[in-house]
């Protein structure tokens, strides 16, 4: 009575599992943080499905998941190209199936075509506490299944440890005789398998051996497992006395000590061999595929695993479990009905060019770029003034925020300018009296506001006037110099009190003479200007001998004014050496 409610039990659970896994919502909240991403970064994926995981696809229907998430859990993904991602629940049914010494039985979940299974068979009984029994085998696969199938699930029990005769553990551990004597020995531990209809040993598809049962004093049971079961090790004096293991094709052989009186067995289908012995005992062989052999005073033989042909993932062990048998099966529950889109927009990084050009000194360069829809400068603007050949780094930016991977370089080439200086022969003359222009400079063009396009110019103005030169080079840079003559009316008496007037030295080195008339000795100035028409020295004149000390002023060509009552009254050009 006690298995049937334990049997019963396990049919509500899987029958609730059904229940609960019947449908899977459709993923909601369905987001991409950040949905606009440049390409090579990183976006995170996240969707809600309540009591379910999330299957992340690049289609609507169909197609092959490109990742897995948990439901409200972010995935990260870094598309290339703008991306329609399609989120879709599922729910993985995981079943945990204990010892109960009975039949179990399972059905297929809705939507499950395939089951991960790990089922291990059980532990041999020990000859407690001088040697052990072996550990039962684990096999692990994949198996192709069908939504609704019924599969029965048969556990191992471990093997006991007896002073009698003793019965193996559930679905096949060998058993143990005491032909002689009396003492402990270990039973064979049982099987694991899973069978489909119509349920028989013909029907068992995945298989993990039990362990063998321990034998006299330190004769450990042998392992179950494997394709091929662990052999016992054989008592000192008897060296065939060891259970061996099942294989794939028979059953362990039965320990032998050439004693005709001990009765130890070969395993078979699923069944260990039964052990014998006296005094100690022997161990039982383990259950399995085929089992293991009963052990001559040693312990048993392990049980051979198995796996049907097309199962997939197989990985068998030996000598994994420790105790009873176990299953344990994942399967995909359910999957949502459809699946809910979500888009990744992805810019490309944008490549940036910029003009490079030349400049005059002094002026400015505006840059012009290009590829993105903004830009920052080096030197923050567009516009920039060098005063040397200089290179700026523009970087660009595009309407979707990618910024350019390379960055593009504008050379601004800086031009020297001409030089040039404009001089007069004269910068103070009378009306109707002509003077020299030249033009100083290292070009060979020139050009007058006059219109005239030599070195030097003739021109008599009216009035006092400002003349330019303008000259440019290779380069096209630009330079200009001015220059100012002065017309004074110079009337007769102005001309009689000239030729009374004298200044000399002329050329000079230093110290100037001038010599005035009693008349002119009262409110008389010198004023001496440059060559650019800059007023250099200004004197007062109050005797008829004065001296100035021009020794300061640099060597070169001036004009001299000698005025009275502010009328010019003489003028001329003054070298100083």
């Amino acid at each position: 009575m006690k298995k049937t409610y334990k049997l019963i039990t396990i049919g509500l659970i899987v029958i609730a599992i059904n229940s609960a896994n019947a449908q899977c919502p459709i993923p909601s909240l369905v987001t991409a943080s950040p949905s606009t991403i440049c390409s090579g970064a990183t976006t995170t994926l996240n969707a809600t499905a309540l009591g379910a995981s999330i299957n992340w696809f690049t289609v609507p229907v169909g197609g092959v998941a490109v990742g897995t998430s948990a439901s409200a859990a972010n995935f990260a993904i870094s598309p290339t190209v703008t991306t329609t991602y399609y989120a879709e629940s599922y729910a993985i049914s995981t079943v945990t199936l204990s010892y109960t010494g009975a039949m179990q039985s399972y059905t297929v979940l809705a939507g499950t075509t395939s089951l991960t299974v790990d089922i291990r068979g059980a532990k041999g009984g020990d000859n407690s506490p001088s040697s052990l029994g072996g550990f039962g085998g684990r096999t692990q696969a994949v198996i192709t299944v069908t939504p609704g199938q019924v599969l029965q699930f048969y556990i191992g029990g471990q093997g006991i440890s007896s002073t009698i005769p003793g019965t193996g553990g559930f679905n096949g551990g060998g058993n143990t005789l005491k032909s002689f004597g009396s003492g402990n020995s270990g039973t064979g531990g049982g099987s694991t398998d899973i069978r489909i209809s119509p349920f028989g040993l013909a029907n068992r598809i995945v298989i993990a051996g039990g362990g063998g049962g321990a034998g006299y004093t330190t004769y450990a049971g042998a392992h179950g497992g494997g394709l091929i079961g662990q052999n016992a090790l054989p008592y000192v004096t008897y060296p065939l006395s060891g259970g061996g293991g099942g294989s794939q094709l028979a059953g362990g052989v039965a320990g032998n000590s050439g004693l005709p009186t001990y009765l130890c067995t070969a395993g078979t289908l699923l069944q260990g061999g039964t052990g014998d012995g006296d005094g100690a005992g022997s161990g039982g062989g383990g259950g399995g595929y085929y089992g293991g052999g009963g052990g001559m005073f040693c312990g048993g033989g392990g049980g051979s695993s198995y796996t049907i042909p097309g199962a997939t993932s197989v990985v068998h062990t030996q000598g994994f479990q420790n105790g009873n048998g176990q299953i344990i099966i994942t399967g995909t529950g359910c999957t949502s009905s459809s699946r809910t889109p979500v888009t990744v927009t992805v810019g490309s990084i944008p490549t940036i060019s910029v003009t490079s050009g030349a400049i005059c000194a002094g002026k400015s360069y505006t840059m012009v770029a290009s590829g993105a829809g903004t830009y920052s400068y080096t030197g923050g603007s567009a516009v920039v003034s060098p005063t040397a050949n200089t290179s700026y780094s523009v970087t660009g930016t595009s309407s979707l925020g990618c910024v350019g991977s390379n960055t593009a370089v504008s050379s601004v080439t800086v031009n020297a300018n001409p030089t040039v200086a404009a001089s007069t022969s004269n910068s103070l003359i009378c009306l109707g009296q002509s003077v020299v222009l030249t033009a100083s400079t290292s070009v060979t063009s020139y050009t007058w506001n006059t219109g005239a396009t030599t070195m030097s110019v003739s021109v008599s103005p009216t009035v006092t006037s400002t003349y330019t030169v303008s000259v440019s080079n290779a380069a096209a840079c630009v330079a200009s110099s001015t220059v100012m003559v002065t017309v004074s009316p110079c009337t007769v008496i102005n001309e009689i009190l000239a030729n009374s007037i004298s200044v000399y030295p002329n050329p000079n080195s230093g110290i100037l003479n001038i010599n005035l008339t009693s008349e002119l000795a009262h409110n008389s100035a010198l004023e001496i200007y440059d060559v650019l028409g800059k007023l250099v020295v200004k004197q007062v004149l109050s005797n008829e001998l004065n001296t100035i000390n021009i020794s300061n002023l640099n060597n070169g060509i001036y004009t001299y004014k000698v005025l009275n009552n502010s009328n010019i009254v003489k003028f001329g050009k003054l070298i100083k050496q």
